[in-house]
């Protein structure tokens, strides 16, 4: 999979500003549902496309796969003649919503192919499982027509379905084409606190708010009913309605400090298993008639791990991979909390990782858990007004994966040694590549923007080549990154066991003696502190030979990181 370039935000993130703007599918009843979408916005100034945000603006029309008469397959396996990069197009488009795949060429440029068809709109898929900002290019300008991009897995699920007859999709403005019609968008919902927590949190008074921005998209007044309820292990544990009359065209925000909102959510006993988030909305007395947009769901669990992602068949949640680095990417899990001190600490962290050219083996991923002391409340003044000058390790380790099957999967590695939480401690937790290659998965479906609006709380912020910091990928989706909480173990301080080096000058090989067995990592330095090379190494007897051919004649530091967090470490001397 290719890296996945995605817009960078850095301001609290305005969920009503677009609500009335979607794109759903209508027919049939298999793709009845709405899909995260960008849209070519003229307000950019590289696009002559429609005001999505003018009510009635909008397109309804079958849709139709572009095709310009190129042969093959693209990387993803997608016919090249539907990427429409090739000139114009062989297929009459006349009254149909074009489907096009991303790839070699300019957005503008396919769009314009689309509507010189005859199409009346066009959905560009992307080749991942994301979606992203479009410019125009140098055809921008001349698109008219509604032009919007979906992810990879909402696009196969549009043209999977055309195999058994006709699509049809709604995009655009849906504010007043119906009399009666409620609903609400995925940003506007909030998700709770952690995807994941563990027991022993959760059951020292855990809690956490809940709200969503409801919407009045029709054209009559009503009274709008919005419930949420939590269902766990032992059942139903959070039930609550708001109703409220909302006029046509307004919103109805059910958060804490508005005039309406839920209770708090706090059962005080959580028992340890999934729980499932439920908003829906409803109008009293009369049909929705538009209803696709009137239930959400977050999913989040009780258990050992302390995560923002969520869970999915026992392990951690992830379903893309952004990045869009050129020497480094570190990208983090900020996480502060009142009670983390009743558990003993963090051992070590789960997490996938993922190499554009599948080459993940041996690859040094750097983890680091820092305290975070800088002096700022929240990002109500600005994303610039967050300062990273006071970042203090408190714990971290290096994993290398043992194999390239690793490429995307989820994996765990410990720490050097554990890490006990303070209460109200504003932490990062980190991973960092140097390899521009090698991404970070994120779990995209908690959707935590109404979160990052409400609490004005940084979510997963994340650092490219090095430079600036930015406050996360647009969406607002988690790192997933899970940290593993041991629960009344303890945390036992890391040893130093005795080691050493034969020969020892050695020229290109020299065998490291260490009073333990099993898998450990080592990292030489030269004597300034410099990082020579590190790799796994598999102690057998105590013993394992390593290769130095590559280093040049010096002093170098070899550190020994054993599985339990204990270290060796001795010096060599290269002839």
């Amino acid at each position: 999979m290719k890296k996945l370039i995605l817009s960078l935000i850095g301001v609290v993130f305005a969920f009503a500003a677009t609500s009335q703007v979607v794109v759903r599918g209508v027919s049939p009843v298999a793709i009845a549902n709405n899909f995260a979408f960008e849209w070519a916005d003229p307000a950019g100034g590289d696009w002559s496309t429609p005001d999505f945000l003018v009510p009635n603006t909008f397109v309804e029309a079958p849709i139709m796969l572009a095709d310009d008469g190129t042969v093959g397959e693209n990387p993803q396996g997608n016919p090249l003649s539907a990427e429409a990069c090739n000139g114009p197009l062989i297929n009459d488009m006349t009254g149909k919503i074009a489907i096009i795949y991303r790839n070699t060429c300019e957005f503008g440029y396919k769009a314009l192919q689309a509507e010189n068809a005859g199409a009346v709109g066009v959905i560009i898929l992307n080749r991942v499982n994301e979606v992203v900002g479009m410019g125009g290019g140098a055809e921008g300008l001349n698109v008219t027509i509604p032009t919007v991009m979906l992810s990879s897995v909402d696009g196969a699920t549009l043209t999977d379905e055309m195999l058994n007859g006709e699509v049809v999709v709604f995009m655009g403005n849906k504010q007043n084409l119906f009399a009666n019609d409620a609903g609400s968008v995925q940003a506007a919902a909030m998700s709770p606190r952690y995807g994941s927590i563990p027991v022993d949190m959760a059951n020292n008074n855990y809690s956490f708010q809940v709200g969503i921005e409801a919407y009045n998209f029709g054209s009559a007044d009503n009274t709008i009913n919005v419930n949420a309820t939590i269902d766990g292990p032992g059942g139903n544990i959070y039930n609550e309605t708001v109703s409220s009359l909302v006029v046509s065209g307004d919103t109805l925000p059910i958060f804490n400090g508005n005039p309406s909102e839920f209770p708090l959510v706090e059962p005080g006993t959580w028992d340890e298993g999934d729980y499932t988030l439920t908003y829906t909305i409803s109008i009293e007395g009369q049909t929705d008639e538009s209803d696709f947009d009137n239930v959400f769901v977050r999913n989040f669990s009780v258990t050992s791990m302390l995560s923002l992602a969520g869970q999915e068949n026992g392990s951690l949640k992830v379903n893309s991979f952004p990045s869009n680095a050129t020497s480094s990417y570190q990208t983090c899990m900020m996480l502060q909390d009142v009670y983390p001190s009743v558990t003993s600490g963090v051992t070590g962290v789960y997490f996938a990782a993922q190499a554009s050219d599948s080459l993940l083996q041996d690859e040094e991923i750097i983890i680091d858990i820092f305290e975070w002391n800088d002096a700022w409340v929240d990002v109500t003044a600005g994303w610039a007004a967050i300062t990273f000058d006071d970042l203090s390790q408190v714990g971290g380790g290096l994993y290398y994966p043992a194999s390239n099957d690793e490429n995307g999967q989820v994996v765990y590695a410990p720490l050097d040694a554990g890490v006990t939480l303070a209460d109200n401690q504003r932490y990062l937790a980190c991973l960092t590549t140097y390899n521009p290659n090698i991404s970070f998965g994120y779990d995209n479906s908690l959707y935590y923007d109404a979160n990052y609006s409400i609490y004005a709380q940084p979510i997963s912020p994340l650092n490219i080549d090095g430079t600036d910091w930015y406050s996360g990928w647009s969406g607002v989706s988690a790192l997933a990154l899970g940290l593993k909480i041991e629960e009344n173990a303890g945390i036992e301080e890391a040893t130093e066991i005795s080691g050493s080096a034969y020969p020892n000058p050695a020229n290109n090989q020299v065998t490291i003696d260490i009073d333990a067995e099993g898998t450990a990592t080592l990292l030489v330095s030269d004597i300034s502190g410099r990082v020579a090379f590190s790799s796994a190494v598999v102690l057998v007897n105590g013993k394992s030979s390593i290769d130095i051919s590559s280093l040049d004649t010096g002093v170098y530091m070899f550190n020994v990181t054993l599985e339990n967090g204990s270290t060796s470490t001795f010096s060599v001397v290269k002839k």
